[in-house]
């Protein structure tokens, strides 16, 4: 019989037309906005370097982060595995936190995205494929099922961020106007 490999799923609905949620995952510095500046602070991106343009198959990038109730930092490697737009957007990570003895992990971080009345819905599943040498938290059986317990409370908020920066690059303000994304500070209104 086969071991289910550990994972969450979290399917939010959208008002943004699909194109607009996978364009938003494929431009990889967008990540340090929906998963940087607007997630928590004791959980989210500090960095990110990727090559300019939308992400393809084989495109890789590297990023650090803040773990919670940690004072290790994670540093990733990430490789995008599929890029089927505007549905599907994948991406595996070999993860590291920590310097000595450090923890290793890696991770399919799966984004499904469907049209649905009034926009679309996105499905979110985080697949840990491997784990060596994981911190305590991981390490004992009870603490390691609380710990994915409490994980999509961060996953879900990043979702969630995501969900609302591609409603807002994708519908009309109030004004009429649209946003863009600036990497450097976020957003900048168009005139």
């Amino acid at each position: 019989m086969k071991q289910q490999l550990p994972h969450l799923q979290i399917s939010r609905l959208c008002k943004a037309r699909p194109e607009a949620v996978y364009d938003l995952l494929a431009d990889l510095k967008s990540h340090l906005v929906w998963a940087g500046a607007r997630q928590t602070q004791d959980f989210h991106l500090v960095s990110l370097e990727a090559p300019p343009g939308p992400a393809a198959v084989g495109t890789s990038f590297s990023s650090t982060g803040v773990i919670p109730m940690s004072r290790r930092r994670w540093s990733d490697r990430s490789t995008v595995s599929i890029a089927d737009r505007p549905l599907k957007f994948e991406i595996t990570t070999q993860a590291t936190a920590g310097d000595r003895n450090a923890m290793t992990a890696v991770y399919r971080h799966t984004y499904e995205i469907s049209p649905a009345a009034g926009g679309s819905r996105v499905t979110y599943t985080l697949t840990q494929l491997s784990i060596s040498n994981p911190m305590l938290r991981w390490a004992i059986a009870g603490m390691r099922r609380m710990t994915w317990l409490m994980t999509p409370m961060y996953a879900g908020r990043g979702l969630r961020n995501l969900i609302a920066l591609a409603e807002d690059r994708d519908l009309p303000t109030q004004a009429g106007s649209r946003h863009s994304l600036s990497p450097a500070v976020g957003f900048t209104q168009e005139k």
